[in-house]
């Protein structure tokens, strides 16, 4: 299936925060009070709160979408490791982008969709010099875990995540994309 994978817009803000309240809990431990994961989703995953991402600078929201126009997926991008600056540590190389989000429609489980959201990711990071791209996932996130190993990503540690109140631990990955550094 080919997908269009480009910049979210305003218009899209409402089907964006629909897909994520609808992916992240696939994403959360099956212990996770489900209290803690709606919690999450309206103060971090509401059209609100993913519209603040259109209008920061270093923050970069993507759809992506089906010929048809379906919203089938979205990621959203931070540049550096502002989004939790107790990995600066783990990530070894710079510029970095950090992958804060990247959730595909469960009935496109399988179909490439991820894939090819990563291939836009890396293709826009490398076009800016950015050296590595950066992500974490819960430790119990096996589908995720598996298609970021095969997709080169490497471990390099670990994090707490607050999910409604609720630490979680999270592995922390990278994936070198080369290049030389042009200030991103």
């Amino acid at each position: 299936m080919a997908i269009r994978v480009e910049p979210a817009v305003v218009s899209d803000l409402d089907s964006i925060a629909d897909l994520a309240a609808r992916t992240f809990p696939l994403a959360c431990p099956p212990d996770l009070p489900r209290d803690a994961v709606d919690s999450f989703i309206a103060l971090h995953l509401s059209s609100g709160a993913l519209g603040g991402h259109l209008v920061t600078p270093g923050h970069v929201l993507l759809a992506a979408r089906t010929p048809e126009g379906e919203l089938v997926g979205y990621a959203l991008l931070l540049d550096g490791t502002g989004m939790d600056p107790t990995c600066a540590g783990q990530i070894l190389h710079r510029p970095t982008v950090g992958i804060s989000k990247l959730y595909v429609d469960p009935g496109h489980h399988g179909s490439g969709v991820a894939t090819r959201v990563l291939a836009e990711i890396v293709r826009l990071s490398s076009g800016r010099g950015v050296r590595s791209l950066w992500l974490a996932t819960n430790v119990a996130n096996t589908r995720a875990r598996r298609f970021y190993d095969k997709q080169g990503f490497v471990e390099r540690g670990a994090r707490t995540f607050d999910v409604g109140g609720v630490a979680n631990t999270d592995v922390v990955y990278e994936k070198e994309l080369g290049g030389t550094a042009r200030g991103a």
